[in-house]
């Protein structure tokens, strides 16, 4: 297999139709070896900075970030992905990103996720019709890959329709009030319009294969919905979670969802493991997006799942393309 330079850039976009900025990071593999050490702030990598795209046939990996964060915090398994030989276009949504500016940060996108699937597929219209990538990324290989609310949004992308009012419920309950996810919706109000517009169908058809990480929302998501899913899905979960309860929310999907792979996490690994390694004090509603529990190595458990997550996309995006990307 061939292993390729991971080339990297950030591309700006507007989606005029919602007045809506987009910001990509895209990973891909690089026609020549330029990588240099590269700071994401505050993950570490290593890519070739706006290098020449390979002469090829690729896979695309749509990606969508957790709550508040940005695609770039996963550049591990975007690295990982672009030297196997995929595109990955990291989608950061505005107003939950940090990457649009602090001030641009609104609490309400918590309550309104509808904005993420639609995001994603504008990105691939970009990409697939404007971009350097169109003439190199075929639009029958398209893999959806997301953490936590991202996991959620590429769960739409694949066919999941979200109840809000259901999940508005599970919050008031007891086991949601132990949820972490819960409290991003403190204090927002969701009038009936904006359920409504929750509960729409956001299928893409032509994604063709989902892997979700700890994917929030589980209990949002109608199990009939679900159960329709047709398109290959592996979930990973963290068992022993610090904020998002597992049973209410990967293993329930793993659960419901027709034939779903799953890879459970059951050595302390905690919700935010599937970060970039990182150093700093930040929180997400009181649980350190750095700092893992003793014994947890996040960079191991990140080789580990990297090699799973490339074979289940090689298997469902290259296995019936011998010879391609």
């Amino acid at each position: 297999m061939t292993n390729y330079p991971a080339g990297y850039v950030v591309i700006s976009i507007q989606d005029a139709s919602r007045s809506r900025p987009i910001l990509i990071d895209a990973w891909y593999p690089a026609a020549a070896d330029a990588e240099k050490p590269f700071d994401y702030k505050p993950g570490l990598g290593r890519v070739a900075e706006n290098a020449a795209v390979v002469d090829a046939v690729l896979p695309l990996i749509v990606l969508s970030h957790g709550a508040f964060g940005a695609a770039r915090n996963y550049s591990w398994i975007a690295e990982h992905l672009a030297r196997a030989g995929y595109i990955v276009a990291g989608v950061s949504h505005f107003g939950e990103s940090f990457v649009y500016g602090p001030a641009r940060i609104d609490p309400k996108y918590a309550l309104q996720p509808w904005h993420r699937p639609l995001d994603c597929a504008f990105v691939l219209d970009y990409l697939l019709g404007q971009s350097r990538f169109k003439a190199v990324a075929d639009p029958a290989r398209i893999g959806g890959l997301g953490h936590s609310s991202g996991g959620a949004t590429v769960m739409e992308l694949a066919g999941a329709r979200l109840d809000l009012a259901a999940m508005q419920r599970y919050c008031r309950s007891e086991e949601g009030r132990m949820d972490k996810g819960c409290q991003y919706a403190a204090g927002v109000v969701s009038p009936t319009p904006q359920m409504a517009e929750a509960g729409r169908s956001f299928k893409d058809d032509r994604v063709k294969a989902i892997v979700a990480l700890d994917p929030a929302l589980g209990p949002g998501h109608t199990a009939e919905s679900l159960s329709s899913i047709t398109v290959p899905v592996h979930v990973v979960g963290a068992v022993e979670n610090d904020f998002l309860p597992y049973e209410s929310h990967a293993a329930r999907y793993a659960r419901i969802i027709p034939g779903a792979e799953h890879t459970r996490l059951t050595s302390g690994e905690g919700h935010f493991v599937f970060l970039d390694e990182c150093k700093t004090d930040t929180e997400a509603n009181g649980v350190p997006l750095c700092k893992d529990r003793e014994g947890v190595q996040r960079g191991a458990v990140h080789g580990r799942l990297a090699e799973t997550i490339q074979r289940f996309f090689d298997l469902h995006l290259k296995g019936d393309r011998p010879g391609l990307g």
